[in-house]
Formats: C-alpha cells, structure tokens, sequence
C-alpha cells in the first residue's frame, strides 16, 4: 500500500496532464458560454429565419396553403427543439395583412404582440419568460416569430455534455503518447539504478551509462565525478595508512630493541645510552602520533561554523613565544614583526597548526646561530587579506623538492631523516580550511625558505 502511495515522476506528469485537460475543458467552455450569450442578446439566425419564411409566403394566396406550410415549418422547429432538448416553445404566428386576428398561431394563448416595426429584433416579456421577437412583411402576409432566451444554466450543461465527450475520446490520443515517452524516457535512469545496484562494494569505476537524453548528462558527470573523487580518496586513504604504518614501525622497532637493551645493561653506561636512545624514540613516536592525529582531523572535519572575531596578532606572539627556548637551545634568533593587535574572524585551531609546524620545522632543519623571522599583516586594497610568514636562513630547500614537500611523508632528498614528513602536510590542509593558501619562497638573505600562507578573512578591527 506504501508502495502505491509513494510519488512517482510517471504518475506526477499524468496528473500534471489531466489537470492541464481539465483547465482546456474549462477555457473552452467559458469562450462557447460567451459566444452563446452573445449571439442570443441579439440572435441572426431568429431574423434568417423569419425572412425565409417570409420570402416563401410571398408566392402564396390561398390562405388554407399558406397556413400549412406554416405549420409544417412549426412542427419542423418544435422537433428539433424536442429532440435536442431545448427548453421553452418556439413561436410562430402569420397574419394577413390588415386583419386583427392571426391567420395561424403555434400558440394561441401566448400574449406576444407584432412588433411595430418589421425586421427589428426585439425582446418581449410573456408569463416571466424573456422572448427574442422579429416581424417581417410581405405584399399579403406578416411573419412573426418569437424564440424563448434560453437560461445559461441549461446553456452550461449542453455545452459542457457536448464538450465532455470530445474530451474524452480526445484523452486517450494524448496519454497513450505521453505515457509511452515518460517510460521510453527514464529507461537510462532504470539502466543506471541497475548498473549501480550490481556492483561490488569496491567498484567505484564509471557508471557506463550513455544518457541518452541531454537531462540525464548532468547527473552522470557528477555521478562519474563523484567516484573519481572517491577513488582517489580511498586510494590516498590506503596510501596513508600504509605509509602511517611504515613510519611507526622503525620507532617502534627501536622501542622494543633499547628495552630489550635496557633489561639487560650490565652497566651503567649502557643503562644511559639504552635510555638516550628509546627517549628519542618515544619522542619520536609521539611525534609522528600526534601529527597524524592533527592531520586526521584537519582533513575530517566539516566546514567551519560561524566563527567570533579573535586577536589573532595576540595568538602569533603566544605559539612564537613557546618556541624561544627551543630557539635558544640551538643559539638561533626568533623575531616577530606582528601589529600590535588584528582582531579577525578565523578557525585558531588551523591558525595555529600552520604556525607551530612552520615554526617547528624552521628550528629543525635550520642551522645553528640562525635566524628566524615570523610577520604577520594585512595585505590588499580592503585590507581583507591576512598574510602570515615564517622564513629563515638556513640550506632551504632544492627546486627540484618544493613541488612534492607538501605531499605525505615526503622529507626530501637533502632533509634529517628524523622527521616524519607531516608537516607542511598539516600546513596545506589547515590553510585549505581556513580557504587560504600557502607558497613557498626563497627565505632571508637569499637563503633558506619562506613559507607565506595568505588567508581571506574579514578583519573586525585593527
């Protein structure tokens, strides 16, 4: 029963197609209603008709004759009216010119009276019925014919039984047709819910389906778009587990290997180094844990909700001041060139991810006794753009790496092998959040790198 009830394209057009034979048939009635009522208010055929029979009385003089043909043409329009059920009595009355009385009447108890001027239409009024009256005279004999006004709700029913019927035989012409191009129709569709419930869970190649009609092309080129998408997805999504496993597996190795180690130190010096080494690991682990943790989420994470307006300048100079003693550590110079306060609208937690790995990376790979600089500014006529850059001095990175560094995993050829080449794969995809993106450059004095990110935000304040 559910089924039934359920809409269906198929059953809405049909109706679409009736509703559409019900307001013809309701047009076409009201322009014959009108065409009826006009031609009744002032009626050709009564006069026509009147002079006709006028004309054939002319020849006559036996008044025995003329008043048979008379009531021969009366018995004639009195038929029709009976038999196409025609409400009211027509009337027919001859005189002989000069007399009082008429010669022949079709009713003689009506109380139509001559008109006092031939062949003028006019209306009369006899026991509350509305009569249409026309006189026509000859060398001998005066016509007089009088026809009732029909009432317009017995107008309506002729018309609409009439025009019912032409309908009728007319719908089955018109959804045959109709019924035949909606099936033809959806056939692609029916082909592709076939194809698509066939397939294995891990098919995600195209449909296969020829449209076949130019509405149907849209939604099979988003639909083969959407696997594309998906295929390529999945496809990262394995490469980055396999790859995620990979890069576990040699902390770990080295965490099991230093505890073995560890349990059986003799000395107190092996006890050290087996201690050094599985630290490292372990803060290596968690490292690259950790990163993959924000990388995950960066990339699940739906699109951000309306977000309240932050001092983000504030924000910089806090992240920047968690790295100094890491800076100091290695005798490098850390400075920010920030205003002194930038309220915006942004996603922090992305801001911030971009900042610390930026940051992170510039301590890591740069050299002792560098330099680096952070700033962070407006930028464009509306001051809508927010520019935020980490550069330093130290090797950089080979022209032939800075189109892959952003990949996962990738660390370069001339790069510590200690990192786990993440990253500036956080950083590309923070900024994607925040609908912004980042470049590499060539960093201070010609040296190291620069990686600027630029990111559209509406700036509250300044």
């Amino acid at each position: 029963m559910k089924q039934l009830s359920r809409p269906t394209l198929a059953r809405r057009v049909l109706t679409a197609l009736l509703i559409a034979f019900a307001a013809v048939w309701l047009v076409l009635l009201a322009f014959q209603y009108l065409e009826v009522r006009i031609r009744d208010s002032d009626n050709p055929a009564l006069s026509e008709a009147a002079a006709q029979l006028a004309d054939m009385l002319s020849s006559i003089d036996d008044p025995a004759e003329a008043r048979r043909m008379v009531e021969a043409v009366d018995r004639s329009i009195r038929n029709a009216r009976e038999r196409l059920h025609v409400p009211g009595a027509a009337l027919i009355q001859l005189w002989e010119r000069g007399e009082s009385q008429p010669a022949f009447s079709s009713w003689p108890q009506a109380g139509i009276r001559l008109p006092p001027i031939a062949g003028h239409q006019i209306s009369q009024v006899d026991r509350g019925q509305v009569y249409e009256v026309v006189r026509f005279d000859r060398a001998r004999w005066s016509v007089l014919v009088a026809q009732p006004r029909i009432a317009g709700g017995w107008v309506l029913q002729s018309l609409g039984s009439d025009l019912s019927k032409y309908m009728l035989i007319a719908l089955p012409f018109a959804l045959l047709p109709m019924w035949l191009a909606i099936s033809q129709g959806l056939r692609p569709l029916r082909q592709l819910s076939g194809r698509i419930a066939s397939r294995s869970p891990d098919d995600l190649t195209p449909v296969g389906v020829e449209p076949g009609y130019a509405e149907f092309a849209p939604l099979i080129t988003a639909l083969d778009g959407l696997l594309l998408q998906l295929r390529r997805k999945i496809t990262a999504e394995q490469a980055f587990v396999a790859n995620a496993a990979h890069e576990l597996r040699t902390p770990l190795a080295v965490i099991s290997a230093q505890a073995h180690v560890l349990g059986r130190a003799r000395s107190e010096q092996q006890r050290a180094e087996a201690e050094r080494y599985l630290s490292a690991a372990i803060t290596r682990a968690s490292h690259l844990v950790h990163q993959l943790l924000v990388l995950a989420r960066l990339e699940m994470a739906h699109s951000a909700q309306p977000l309240a307006a932050a001092d983000i300048a504030r924000v910089v100079r806090e992240d920047v001041g968690q790295f100094v003693p890491a800076a100091m550590a290695r005798n490098m110079e850390i400075s920010l060139d920030a205003p002194e306060s930038l309220m915006a609208a942004l996603d922090l937690h992305a801001l911030r991810s971009v900042l610390q790995n930026l940051i992170d990376n510039a301590i890591r790979y740069a050299c002792d006794h560098g330099r680096i600089v952070v700033e962070l500014s407006l930028f464009g006529l509306k001051r809508d753009l927010i520019i935020l850059a980490v550069s330093d001095d130290g090797p950089g990175i080979a022209e032939c790496d800075r189109s892959r560094v952003f990949d996962r995993f990738y660390r370069g050829r001339q790069q510590d092998a200690r990192g786990a080449g993440l990253g500036l794969t956080i950083v590309k995809q923070a900024a994607a959040r925040m609908g912004g993106a980042v470049q590499i450059m060539t960093g201070l004095d010609g040296r190291g790198c620069r990686f600027e990110l630029r990111i559209p935000a509406a700036v509250a304040a300044s």
